[in-house]
């Protein structure tokens, strides 16, 4: 998960994407992240869980955070856009790595390094597959859609709506902000920074996502 468009905006101001950035990190700390680990990575984060509810519970309340934030904005410069991609599949996390695997992991400082990383195949799926998904959606890799956990099944589609009927107007307020932001970010493409031809692709996205 991670905000959109982070290059274009942090060349124009740096103060108002940190100010993105922390908001996206501060809404996954609120999140119920019990039983999810977190991996933040500068202008966004993996998360990793062997469970799928806890993982769909914690996208979901950082999306709706987020979706808050950006429904309160009254100015369109202050408003930021996430997204996000699932994998399913092996990785290795930093804390199954012993301390005595390298000396330099022995000390404190050095244990709390290799306890924040994480490796594994998903992570490249998901980073690659995130393209793919809709401004403030989330799209399932095949191998999400191929496999799944003991006792649950794999995900059907290549979208993942978080809506549910206790969101759902905000999911609403956000459907028509969005629509709102995308014509008033096709008038400005040279000042944000933003290519003309992938505002029109993400504004379709939103059409489809949000239908």
């Amino acid at each position: 998960m991670d905000v959109m468009g982070i290059q274009s905006s942090m060349s124009r101001s740096l103060p108002i994407t940190a100010n993105f950035i922390f908001k996206l990190h501060a809404s996954a700390l609120l999140a119920p992240n019990a039983g999810v680990t977190l991996y933040p990575v500068m202008d966004g984060l993996y998360a990793a869980t062997p469970n799928q509810a806890t993982i769909f519970e914690f996208l979901r309340a950082v999306f709706v955070e987020v979706a808050n934030e950006f429904n309160q904005a009254a100015d369109p410069l202050h408003r930021f856009i996430i997204r996000a991609a699932l994998a399913y599949g092996p990785v290795i996390h930093g804390t199954a790595v012993p301390a005595n695997a390298s000396n330099p992991f022995q000390s404190a400082a050095g244990t709390a390094y290799k306890n924040a990383i994480l490796l594994g195949i998903p992570m490249v799926q998901a980073h690659q597959a995130e393209r793919n998904a809709p401004p403030f959606g989330l799209f399932v890799h095949e191998s999400a859609r191929a496999f799944s956990p003991v006792g649950t099944n794999p995900l059907h589609h290549v979208w993942w709506k978080w809506v549910n009927p206790n969101n759902a107007q905000i999911w609403n307020t956000l459907r028509g902000n969005l629509q709102t932001y995308y014509q008033w970010v096709k008038q400005r493409p040279n000042l944000l920074l933003y290519d003309a031809d992938r505002i029109i692709v993400h504004e379709g996205l939103v059409e489809q996502y949000f239908a």
